[in-house]
C-alpha cells in the first residue's frame, strides 16, 4: 500500500479572472480604453504569477479564476500556465473569498491561507513568505491598501470566521477597517504588513514603481520616465 502524502500546510490563492476586452480593469478602463486596459491586465496578471514564484513542499499556490461563459481548458492555460486552478463561486467577492476559504480549511485540510489578486503586480514572495512567518504567531494577517481595501488577507485554519467576509461594503474605502473590527470583535490577534497602492484608476499608474512587464507599459505609454 502506498503511504499517504500529507498537502501542504500552506496554501496561497491568487484571485484572478480571464483577460478578455471590457471585463477586466473597467473603472481604468475609463482613463485609459478598453484595448489598453486590457493589455495591463494581461502584464498585470503575468507579472504577479511570476514575483510570486512557485510552490513548493510546504506551500501549495492555485489560482482561482472568476466564471465566464468564454473560459476553457485552452484559454485557462494560456492565461494562468499549469498551476493549479478551481472556479470561484458565490455571487458576491465576500462569498467567493469564504467558499474558498471554507473548503481549503475544512476539506483540504491546510493549516494556513493566504488570498491576494493581482492588483497590486509588483508584490513578491519575500513578503508573501513574511505574512506566512506572520501567521505563527497571530491568527489573523492583513495588507491595507492606499484605497481603504486590503492587499492580502490570511489566517491559521483554528482562527478561521466566514463572518469576516459577510455584511463588508466591497469596493469603498471601509473594507480594510470594517475588517479589522471584526477580528478585534473576536479577541483574535492581527499582523498587519505594510500599506500598499493598488492599480485600479488613472492616477496608479503614475504613482506606480514596480517593474517588468507593468513598468515598460507605463515607460511605453508615456506614464513613466524613459518613455
Amino acid at each position: 500500500m502506498l503511504p499517504t502524502i500529507p498537502p501542504p500546510p500552506e496554501r496561497l490563492l491568487v484571485f484572478a479572472r480571464l483577460p478578455e476586452p471590457g471585463r477586466v480593469k473597467t473603472r481604468l478602463a475609463r482613463d485609459i480604453g478598453d484595448e489598453r486596459a486590457l493589455k495591463l491586465y494581461e502584464a498585470m496578471l503575468r507579472d504577479t504569477l511570476r514575483s510570486i514564484g512557485g510552490a513548493s513542499e510546504t506551500l501549495e499556490i492555485e489560482v482561482l479564476w472568476a466564471p465566464t461563459p468564454s473560459a476553457n481548458g485552452d484559454a485557462l492555460r494560456r492565461a494562468f500556465g499549469e498551476r493549479p486552478l478551481a472556479m470561484q463561486t458565490g455571487e458576491t467577492l465576500g462569498d467567493r473569498l469564504s467558499m474558498a476559504f471554507s473548503e481549503r480549511f475544512f476539506f483540504h485540510r491546510t493549516d494556513k491561507i493566504i488570498a491576494i489578486g493581482v492588483d497590486d503586480p509588483a508584490l513578491d514572495r519575500q513578503l508573501l513568505d513574511h505574512a506566512f512567518g506572520l501567521l505563527e504567531s497571530c491568527e489573523w494577517v492583513l495588507g491595507p491598501a492606499t484605497d481603504g481595501g486590503y492587499y492580502l488577507i490570511g489566517c491559521r485554519a483554528a482562527a478561521y470566521n466566514a463572518e469576516v467576509f459577510l455584511d463588508v461594503a466591497w469596493g469603498t474605502n471601509s473594507v480594510m477597517s470594517t475588517t479589522l473590527a471584526k477580528i478585534g470583535s473576536w479577541t483574535s490577534t492581527v499582523a498587519v504588513l505594510p500599506e500598499r497602492r493598488d492599480i485600479d484608476e488613472g492616477a496608479d499608474l503614475r504613482a506606480y514603481h514596480g517593474e517588468g512587464e507593468v513598468g515598460g507599459l507605463l515607460r511605453e505609454w508615456g506614464y513613466r520616465a524613459g518613455a
